[in-house]
């Protein structure tokens, strides 16, 4: 552990001979025959697949380019590769078939101190020499949703805003306030389960950049065959970001036949969701006054709050709409100083719902940000 985390050799070659730790050398021995131990094991088996991953779990993969520029002045080089990982999703705490795979082996010269190449069908990425460029996207099959299909998500959202509007209004300190941002309250409300652990493995990088076709197939290739060699069966599913989400998705069209979307799934990572989710809202919430209410409250300047709309900054985008909850506060004020202001039965004032529509025919600013809510 020390070494791993310093890699110096003065300091455990120090604490060996005090006692307190194997020398140096006997590390790298023992890391060497780990590694070989792996090696071995992917060329008997003809797959790289690391040995913690268990048999028969429902597994997906991410791929992602790693960048390494050295800001120091003594640096000469950089790093753009490519990284895959596995991640497994058991339903249960002990899923699936243990492989039972020994790391540390007796084959082989137990006082070396390097590590055997991986595989070369592992290393060595295919070239790709036709193009994807132009390439006629196929329709695609898709259900239409109506309004009635959100009406739980949509309900759940104003039980939050409810939640909100109560906690600002408590004068007693009755109501619980640990749970009142929109990720707070919403992770209260789910069901306290057990928590599986979901086993992760990075596979070895690659020194190719990410993003070419070329290494973007490779690594469709690399997670098909884990995923085959693991759970035969499961189609794979892979999450890539933006850019080398575009890629895979020609790929997939180029070649229908190995890498079609029957043969393998393709789609963005979370955090590349919800930066399309706050990118489809800025579209929606544009020339609605949004940004300007923002201004006039003095929640953002103009040029902060017009980014909102392009969700540049994803954390402060989601708080933005976070924010705009104060709205939904301020329209109930509205109403019950209406409902105050009638002299109307109670039976004959109109709901909240249908006074906010009133409104909003009448002042079309008035319903800035409710489209958000609904």
């Amino acid at each position: 552990m020390l070494h791993a985390h310093t890699r110096k050799k003065e300091l455990v070659d120090r604490l060996s001979h005090l006692g307190l730790s194997i020398s140096y050398d006997r590390v790298l021995q023992l890391s060497a025959q780990m590694g070989n131990s792996v090696c071995q094991q992917f060329h008997r088996e003809r797959v790289v697949c690391p040995p913690k991953m268990r048999g028969q779990v429902f597994t997906t993969a991410a791929v992602d380019n790693i960048d390494h520029n050295p800001s120091a002045t003594t640096s000469k080089d950089s790093f753009h590769g490519t990284a895959i990982s596995l991640i497994q999703h058991p339903s249960y705490t002990g899923e699936g078939v243990d492989r039972s795979i020994v790391i540390v082996g007796e084959s082989g010269d137990a006082r070396s101190k390097t590590v055997a190449p991986l595989p070369h069908y592992y290393t060595d990425v295919p070239p790709v020499t036709s193009s994807i460029k132009k390439l006629p996207v196929p329709a695609a099959r898709v259900a239409s949703l109506t309004r009635g299909d959100f009406k739980q998500q949509t309900d759940e959202e104003y039980q939050w805003l409810g939640n909100a509007k109560r906690v600002l209004e408590d004068n007693t300190g009755t109501v619980d306030n640990d749970n009142t941002s929109w990720a707070a309250f919403h992770a209260s409300r789910q069901p306290p389960d057990a928590r599986v652990i979901c086993p992760t493995s990075l596979l070895p990088l690659f020194l190719e950049s990410a993003h070419t076709v070329a290494m973007i197939r490779h690594s469709m290739d690399v997670v098909k065959n884990a995923v085959e060699h693991l759970n035969p069966g499961q189609t794979p599913v892979v999450t890539f970001d933006q850019p080398l989400f575009a890629l895979a998705k020609q790929i997939q069209w180029k070649w229908p036949e190995s890498y079609g979307e029957d043969q393998i799934v393709v789609m963005f990572g979370g955090l590349h969701i919800e930066m399309v989710a706050l990118k489809t809202l800025g579209d929606w919430l544009q020339g609605s006054g949004w940004v300007q209410a923002l201004v006039q409250a003095e929640i953002a300047i103009a040029g902060t709050a017009d980014s909102f709309l392009r969700a540049s900054h994803v954390l402060r985008t989601r708080r933005a709409h976070q924010v705009t909850a104060a709205l939904y506060i301020l329209q109930h004020r509205a109403y019950n100083h209406y409902c105050l202001g009638e002299t109307r039965d109670a039976e004959d004032l109109p709901e909240f719902e249908d006074w906010c529509c009133q409104r909003g025919e009448d002042i079309p600013s008035f319903t800035t940000g409710q489209p958000c809510w609904n």
